[in-house]
């Protein structure tokens, strides 16, 4: 990216990176704060580099605005999944899920369970939010039920969020990252095959081995028993509370757009709620927007924690504190992309690059830089893909290893690093800590691992022929010309 002004050097690129990494650190795990205006002093650093480097405002204000841009559809998704989740508590889905969790789920493989059955969600919804917001709060609501401490069933749960997310023709990302390097989708999940198998393979042996130690408490069965006879006291458990669940799976694997098949499931469940539970539908309405609360009910008497904990929930209200996140990252990330301090550091990185797993592997490096530095799978996939494309093609290596590294890194980082979007929407929808959950996660972080290790031994790196290597190279350059074309032609009028 040309940015007016002075080109950063490397020690000036690096600074608010490491500025940024000491204030979180300090601020959240030694004093507790919040983590937007820990974010906000970043990104007042980076604007301080980047005055001092003589960039001009209107330049980084285009480059924030660009970023927050990206993520606008991700917002979008925030604000509906919480619409959804308000009307599934409303009509009694997520309690019907759980109720019957309870009746089936094995205590002795709780994690086990969580992970498979979130997996599967996920690979059929394409989203890692959405199961973690139904089916991942049913198994909190779940362990909750059963007395299991609530950190590894949430790790157990995140990480069987995303396979499917990683997987998933319908997730966002798994088609992000082969059009930005080039490769086509299907051949891209193919390709994510050789990490992704090993990382599940461990999740399930990892989880069936620990399951052991984290067995419901059956010492104590009428707290459950309590637990289950409540919800059955505030809801009529009917069967067709499921076919909210069907709705959005059946959306998903008819590739119906993400957002109107979310709003057609909200507005469903609140008809299902009026007409099964007989609540008011002013009240359905209320739970889409403020969130669900167990007084919107006809039930009288005061729940037990343990089901206000479940219940009391969703609503576009209950996300704010993720748009705001959103915000303040995307205005540090936008200050780091616009000033030139990210191109600096990542160009580094390629100089050193002298094989073919060595590029990978500053693939992954880079990605996880990005995504630390902004707390954006996005940034992570779009920035390091557009500047190692060309990398990759004149190594006649196929696309698909580029976007492979780009899921491997970005994607699986965005709900483990505490300070990211995912992270934040995540430790909000399961009411449990980022730090508790996140060693648990055990699929997301392997991933990275994984993906370093078939760089290191040469495994799964695919190579293409030298006069493909070319064409795909001379189209690159061409749409990079066409571009700049466009962005000078828009300039001058």
């Amino acid at each position: 990216m040309n940015t007016p002004g002075r080109q950063p050097s490397l020690l000036q690129s690096i600074i608010p990176l490491v500025m940024m990494f000491v204030i979180l650190m300090g601020g959240r795990l030694y004093l507790n704060y919040r983590i937007e205006p820990l974010i906000l002093c970043s990104a007042v650093i980076a604007g301080l580099m980047a005055w001092y480097l003589r960039c001009p405002w209107q330049n980084l204000e285009e480059a924030i605005l660009n970023k927050i841009d990206v993520a606008m559809q991700g917002m979008l998704v925030i604000f509906s999944v919480g619409c959804m989740v308000g009307a599934w508590m409303f009509c009694g889905t997520v309690p019907y899920m759980v109720y019957w969790g309870l009746q089936l789920v094995n205590p002795n493989y709780m994690l086990l369970s969580a992970f498979l059955i979130c997996t599967l969600t996920s690979c059929c919804t394409g989203t890692s939010w959405g199961s973690a917001a139904t089916i991942g709060v049913a198994m909190i609501g779940i362990a909750q039920g059963l007395g299991i401490p609530l950190a590894p069933v949430a790790g157990a749960a995140l990480s069987g969020c995303y396979v499917g997310d990683k997987l998933s023709p319908l997730s966002d990302t798994t088609n992000l990252a082969p059009a930005v390097a080039g490769a086509k989708t299907y051949e891209h999940i193919g390709h994510m095959l050789h990490t992704t198998i090993p990382g599940t393979i461990l999740c399930v042996a990892v989880f069936f081995i620990t399951s052991s130690s984290f067995t419901g408490d059956l010492r104590t069965p009428a707290e459950v028993q309590d637990f289950m006879n409540q919800l059955t006291e505030i809801y009529n458990l009917h069967f067709l509370l499921a076919v909210p669940v069907i709705l959005l799976i059946a959306g998903s694997l008819l590739k119906w757009p993400v957002l109107p098949t979310i709003v057609l499931t909200t507005v469903f469940s609140v008809a299902l709620g009026c007409l099964i539970q007989g609540f008011d539908l002013r009240y359905g309405i209320l739970s889409t927007t403020t969130g669900f609360k167990v007084s919107m009910t006809h039930y009288l008497a005061t729940p037990i924690p343990s089901v206000q904990a479940l219940l009391n929930r969703g609503g576009m209200m209950g996300v704010l504190e993720n748009m705001g996140m959103l915000c303040v990252a995307m205005a540090f990330g936008g200050i780091m992309h616009g000033s030139g301090m990210l191109t600096t550091v990542l160009k580094k990185l390629l100089g050193r690059v002298r094989t073919d797993g060595g590029l990978i592997i500053s693939t992954l490096l880079s990605c996880v830089v990005l995504c630390f530095s902004t707390g954006s799978a996005y940034m992570g996939i779009l920035i390091p893909g557009s500047l190692f494309k060309d990398s990759y093609l004149k190594r006649r290596l196929h696309p698909k290893n580029l976007s492979r590294a780009l899921e491997d890194s970005a994607t699986m980082l965005d709900g483990a690093i505490p300070w990211a979007s995912g992270a934040v929407y995540m430790s909000g929808v399961l009411g449990v800590s980022a730090f508790d959950y996140l060693p648990w996660m055990v699929f997301n972080y392997s991933s990275v691992f994984i993906g370093l290790a078939c760089a290191m031994l040469g495994i799964g790196i695919v190579k293409i022929s030298a006069d493909e290597a070319k064409r795909r190279l001379a189209d690159s350059q061409a749409d990079t010309t066409l571009l700049e074309e466009e962005e000078a032609a828009a300039a001058a009028a």
